[in-house]
């Protein structure tokens, strides 16, 4: 690749952060109300500091006792990270046949931010979602342990997935909508939790081709979020590249973004069931807008 075509491609990647952002770019600061209405703009919290505030932390692989079994997960700490600052945190979940350790060479969330940001990527006991109770109440103890051990920034967790990883965190957009300030899935499937709970922001993408996943799982997942945002039956052209579109004007609080993506933006070779380039910076762009424009998280799982 040329260093012009490198020039050109990182000013491709940069605009559609930007673009899906939700139009971050075209509306810096989102016009904030003191309002939580379906479709109003919102202010930023302060940071929500958590008891681990003042904890030295560490990172790399650790290992957590729940329902009887071990299960890892990896912590990435951003750098300078201050034990007394509440930093963003980041669930990333991997696919069926993938590990915690094979997506975090390729999500590319911890390069992408600006913001420092936690990462921590959980290791499934026979893939996500296939017991979602039982998944979604580790994934409560988990926050529950990294809460206690890390400065969190209550305000500010996310959660991404891919392929089956992505369909667990469709059941977590449903079912734990209140913990999540929002939620990315790449070519996730239908997720089981029923009924939805809150609202939550959410950016899914999804390739028309997908051979493993049907695309129309994603369509249904994508409209799903619109109900339980409740926001307007009418898109809006977010960005041509990756032919997204999104629900909600420009500054309100929890849009929804879906993007068809296109083969050709796969890394290393053409694969309908992929992570694309540019997929990391376009997930970290969009939890930065939305991070600006949540006045309160009012749903709250059961204690684990």
């Amino acid at each position: 690749m040329t260093a012009m075509n490198v020039l050109l491609r990182a000013g491709r990647l940069a605009a559609l952060a930007c673009l899906l952002a939700v139009a971050a770019c075209a509306a810096p600061g989102g016009g904030s109300r003191s309002t939580t209405a379906p479709g109003a703009n919102v202010a930023q919290l302060p940071p929500l500091p958590t008891s681990g505030c003042g904890i030295p932390a560490a990172e790399g692989t650790q290992t957590l006792k729940f329902q009887g079994a071990s299960w890892r997960y990896i912590v990435d700490l951003p750098s300078g990270y201050d034990k007394s600052r509440p930093t963003r945190l980041i669930l990333a979940f991997h696919g069926r046949t993938g590990t915690a350790e094979k997506v975090k060479t390729y999500f590319d969330l911890e390069g992408s931010t600006a913001r420092p940001a936690i990462v921590v990527y959980p290791q499934a006991q026979g893939g996500w979602g296939g017991r979602a109770d039982r998944d979604m109440a580790y994934v409560d103890t988990l926050l529950a342990r990294l809460k206690a051990t890390l400065c969190v920034d209550q305000n500010q967790i996310f959660a991404a997935g891919h392929s089956m990883g992505g369909s667990f965190v469709n059941d977590l957009s449903c079912g734990r909508a209140g913990v999540f300030r929002a939620t990315a899935v790449v070519a996730g499937g239908i997720g089981s939790v029923r009924p939805c709970q809150g609202e939550v922001a959410a950016i899914l993408l999804h390739n028309p081709k997908d051979n493993m996943v049907p695309y129309s799982q994603g369509i249904t997942e994508r409209d799903k979020r619109i109900a339980q945002n409740r926001l307007a039956a009418t898109p809006v052209e977010a960005d041509a590249a990756f032919r997204c579109k999104r629900w909600g004007k420009t500054g309100i609080a929890d849009p929804v973004v879906f993007c068809d993506l296109p083969s050709t933006f796969n890394r290393k070779r053409p694969y309908s069931h992929g992570w694309p380039d540019g997929t990391g910076p376009t997930i970290i762009g969009f939890f930065d807008r939305v991070t600006d424009q949540r006045i309160q998280l009012t749903e709250r799982p059961p204690a684990p």
